[in-house]
């Protein structure tokens, strides 16, 4: 009989699969010693990750447990410092171990699939069916466990990272916590993952070791074997595809939480600052208005008793007791608490410009939602009332300066009289309103000072709007202030013209007694003038003061 045609590839065919069969497991073994070496470098990452996350999970915490303005610039720079940045790469090398991880699996897969192709057909077959069964039933309970909740964890990671997507003042605190708990925790759960990869490795690379030992025509005796390892790096594979997933969103919640976290405790801490700055600002305003306060008093003394020394019934009085320093310092008082005044609304403005601008520098994460509009207190409402009151009462008396100026003597004798009698109410009224500017800075004092101290997240929105209740209170002194400037100017108005119509009827009053040769000096001129000089200075003075 002639040998067949196809006889030597009968032969040969069958001995050239089984050694590509072997190089391909060959290329499975390589590729499961890199990851071993691989897994090993990257659970040495994930131990210092794990201890990191839990680092700055506890310091944040901490932190926040016992919160004040100080903390501020603690937990921004824990954030952005030294600790975070080594686990932003931490967590990076992670993600990139478990890429690499992912592909030596595929070559590792591939490699065991295209061995199990050069057995003959029925083997193959029975591979395929039973390959994947055959790992499972070997999986640990806690192997399972990894395996089935990797779905669930990527989605928690997904919920904490649109909750610092949506970072607010109010979730700061929590979703701030929660964030590096996840991390600290899946971080722990991908460092498993590798140890679980590098276990399955550690079994391919025996298993191909075996097989690489053995004579090419022993191979298809390690059919179990080879069935093992494929099973093995098709899990190899799911779990480096789920440590994937769970880096990308780790490195992704990391990179928000620390950026969204430092943006807003470094505004917030700038704003503890500016805060702080302002207040020297706020306590001399208020030791300005109490200055002011304190020379009204002194203003309300020099003034006492006018209104009876200007009595029509008494005229020779007024020359008996004019003092013209009297009149002098009186006004010049005025200008004096004017000063103090405009000096303190100076102060408090600078401090709420400042304070105004660091709101409205602050993320929106900060102040959405919060309303910049203060409500008046009932001490601001019933200021108020007051000021617009004692505005009509000040038209009033300025239209009664008016007359005086135009008026006859006698006419304008009596106004001068009706107005310096109403003088003690007008000082006590401006004495009122410094009192309010002077509590005004102490309620700007009290803002900062809550600003300043311990914050929870129950208090934090309440704190931001302190901000905004120093801008408002500074406003409303301003308005105050400009209603007290208004009253000295008035009150001014009435001090010089009453010292201006005294001057004028003391200089007659001495021409008079001069003429009539009586001692120069008014006292005494009044003492030793006859009861006719007496009648003509009652008669002069009693038309002047609208006698």
């Amino acid at each position: 009989m002639g040998i067949c045609s196809c006889a030597n590839d009968c032969i040969t065919q069958p001995q050239l699969k089984l050694e590509t069969a072997i190089q391909n497991i060959q290329s499975c073994h390589n590729a499961a010693k890199q990851t071993i070496t691989l897994c090993t470098s990257t659970i040495s990452t994930g131990d210092k990750l794990v201890t990191t996350g839990e680092s700055i999970k506890d310091s944040l915490i901490g932190a926040v447990t016992d919160l004040d303005a100080e903390s501020f610039a603690i937990i921004a720079d824990l954030m952005d410092g030294d600790m975070a940045h080594e686990a932003k790469h931490l967590a990076g090398s992670m993600r990139e171990h478990s890429n690499k991880c992912m592909e030596l699996s595929m070559t590792m897969v591939k490699s065991l699939e295209e061995s199990v192709d050069a057995l003959p057909d029925s083997i193959e077959s029975y591979i395929e069916k039973k390959a994947q069964q055959s790992i499972t039933d070997e999986l640990s309970t806690e192997e399972r466990g990894l395996a089935s909740n990797i779905e669930e964890d990527v989605k928690e990671l997904t919920s904490c990272i649109d909750a610092i997507d949506n970072l607010k003042l109010l979730t700061a605190i929590q979703s701030g916590s929660n964030a590096f708990v996840a991390i600290a925790s899946k971080s722990e759960i991908c460092r498993k993952i590798f140890g679980i990869i590098r276990k399955f490795a550690t079994s391919i690379t025996t298993i191909t070791e075996a097989i690489l030992a053995l004579d090419v025509s022993a191979v298809i005796s390690k059919v179990k074997d080879i069935l093992t390892a494929i099973g093995l790096c098709r899990y190899i594979k799911q779990f480096a595809e789920g440590c994937k997933g769970l880096m990308e969103k780790i490195v992704t919640l990391f990179e928000g939480a620390a950026d969204k976290l430092s943006l807003l405790w470094k505004a917030l801490s700038s704003a503890k600052d500016k805060m702080a700055e302002s207040l020297k600002d706020v306590i001399d305003a208020q030791s300005l208005c109490e200055k002011a306060g304190e020379k009204m008093k002194q203003l309300r003394r020099s003034t006492d008793g006018m209104d009876r020394q200007l009595n029509p019934e008494s005229p020779l009085t007024l020359l008996k007791s004019f003092n013209q320093t009297r009149f002098g310092d009186s006004i010049n008082v005025t200008r004096e608490i004017d000063d103090e005044m405009v000096a303190a609304k100076s102060k408090m403005e600078n401090a709420a410009n400042m304070i105004y601008q660091e709101y409205k520098s602050l993320p929106p994460m900060i102040t959405d939602g919060i309303s910049d509009t203060v409500d008046d207190d009932d001490d601001v409402q019933l200021a108020k009332t007051s000021i617009a009151t004692m505005e009509s009462e000040l038209d009033d008396m300025e239209k009664s300066i008016d007359t005086i100026n135009s008026a006859d003597s006698l006419q304008a004798g009596k106004v001068l009289y009706n107005e310096v009698s109403n003088l003690p109410q007008k000082i006590d009224a401006c004495q009122d309103m410094i009192d309010v500017c002077r509590d005004c800075a102490s309620k700007g004092q009290l803002s900062i000072d809550s600003f300043l101290g311990k914050w929870s997240l129950e208090t934090a929105v309440s704190q931001i709007q302190q901000m905004c209740r120093l801008v408002s209170t500074s406003s409303f002194m301003k308005e105050v202030v400009v209603h007290i400037q208004r009253i000295l100017l008035v009150m001014s108005r009435l001090l010089k013209e009453l010292k201006k119509r005294v001057q004028s009827a003391a200089n007659q009053a001495q021409q008079f007694l001069s003429e009539s040769g009586v001692e120069s000096k008014v006292e005494s001129m009044i003492d030793s003038a006859g009861d006719a000089v007496a009648d003509k200075l009652d008669s002069m003075m009693g038309k002047f003061l609208g006698k």
